[in-house]
């Protein structure tokens, strides 16, 4: 009972918060209105780091007699299951309730109503520690599943991205504006520069045994194959290839193989590997993850909208919402769109339209918050015959981080190859 008290007050101490939020993003235009469920995402997942690390500092029963069965070293994890759960049927219901009320009233549950909403989702999060162990264990099973799912979204995503603000600078440089030529080349260059400075520091961390094959290995594709698609897109092999898209997906490539590198399980190939960790140490740790957390799974989120919703004939859509002016004109018409919407004086292509983004957005938070789970969890191996430190560190979320990054690798170079042996069909 204690425990779900605790839950019930760290979820309305995620409330007051975003509460704060609300009247802001009532008034604002329908862009704004994700904004607190981001903020939401963040402090949910913060509350569950803390309380997967320091729950036995409590010194409370966390989850009452139904999950007096698992012993002190899973309990952080079960809290991660519970919070996460209680997260996901927040956004799963949004999506329900949008996807068969009006528009009307589909957008206030959307865009309004936020104080009434958290509360609700109080109410969730401290029901959530009252189930037993053995839902909350499949549901961590069935976010396994899911969240392999979302990663592959996350990569288009990215990928998409980086092509959408390479073009976006390309088309400021042919208004004349030079300095986003050079911008583009700057960034290209500080990204090669930090990669090849990151690649001899995996090197140096993750390879010094001689029994450090699997990781040498991971390390070596990790340079070869990001060279081989820069030097490829800047060639007249590749005419639609470019500098920046490679860059930019070569550091995300080395950003996996970093994460997959401190996940390894093999101490005498992790040199990050300590005895101890200070509690400023793990504090700060949590805040970076909590932020990477939330960045990765409402970014993807809110950004794939727009990759779902891209209808035929607005290729260039992504690059007109990035220019200032565009942006402003925008602006002014959802400043209207909001005036008119008070008196339900929506056009019907804005109403489906506003519906649809609300529709993906929240799905795709569902599936974002069963894969902060598995983030939160090192993918829920339940490995808990070891010591606090290992409980970070599996097999199982090393080879999740590797085989994404080799999905990158062949994602994007699909893109590369794709308009060549397929010259007929259009791929903008």
């Amino acid at each position: 009972c204690l425990g779900s008290c605790l839950g019930s007050c760290c979820a309305s101490m995620c409330c007051s918060v975003v509460s704060r939020m609300c009247g802001w993003s009532n008034k604002q235009s329908d862009k704004y209105s994700k904004l607190p469920y981001g903020i939401l995402i963040f402090l949910t997942v913060l509350v569950a780091l803390v309380l997967k690390n320091f729950h036995q500092d409590f010194g409370i029963s966390m989850y009452g007699m139904s999950v007096q069965v698992c012993g002190e070293s899973c309990q952080g994890d079960q809290a991660v299951y519970r919070i996460t759960l209680a997260m996901t049927i927040f956004f799963a219901a949004h999506a329900f309730f949008v996807l068969v009320l009006p528009y009307q009233m589909a957008w206030e549950i959307h865009a309004r109503c936020f104080g009434v909403k958290l509360l609700i989702y109080a109410g969730i999060v401290a029901s959530m520690f009252f189930i037993e162990k053995k839902s909350a264990s499949e549901f961590a099973e069935a976010s396994r599943i899911i969240s392999l799912v979302f990663l592959i979204f996350q990569i288009m995503v990215i990928i998409d991205y980086a092509y959408t603000l390479h073009f976006w600078m390309i088309d400021r440089d042919e208004d004349r504006v030079k300095n986003w030529e050079y911008a583009n080349l700057a960034i290209s260059g500080v990204l090669i520069c930090g990669c090849i400075s990151a690649d001899a520091l995996l090197f140096h961390w993750f390879t010094e045994d001689d029994n450090c094959s699997i990781e040498k290995f991971v390390l070596s594709l990790t340079i070869i194959v990001p060279t081989l698609f820069t030097f490829a897109s800047c060639t007249d092999f590749i005419p639609h290839g470019a500098l920046f898209p490679s860059t930019c997906v070569s550091s995300y490539i080395t950003y996996l193989a970093w994460t997959a590198m401190i996940s390894n399980d093999n101490d005498s190939c992790n040199a990050t590997v300590t005895d101890k960790e200070t509690t400023w140490e793990l504090a700060i740790g949590i805040v970076i993850a909590a932020i990477s957390i939330t960045f990765t799974t409402w970014n993807a989120s809110s950004t794939s909208t727009q990759l779902f919703g891209r209808q035929e004939g607005e290729a260039g859509a992504d690059r007109k919402l990035l220019d200032p002016s565009d942006e402003k004109d925008e602006d002014d018409q959802d400043d209207q769109d909001d005036q008119n919407s008070e008196n339900y004086q929506v056009s019907d292509e804005l109403a489906a339209k506003r519906k649809q983004d609300a529709l993906i957005f929240h799905i795709l938070m569902t599936f974002a918050s069963m894969y902060a789970c598995m983030l939160l969890t090192s993918w829920s191996t339940n490995n808990y015959g070891s010591g606090h430190k290992e409980r970070y560190r599996s097999n199982e979320s090393f080879w999740v981080k590797v085989a994404s990054q080799w999905v990158v690798m062949i994602l994007y170079i699909w893109t590369l190859i794709a308009p060549i042996l397929f010259p007929d069909r259009d791929f903008s």
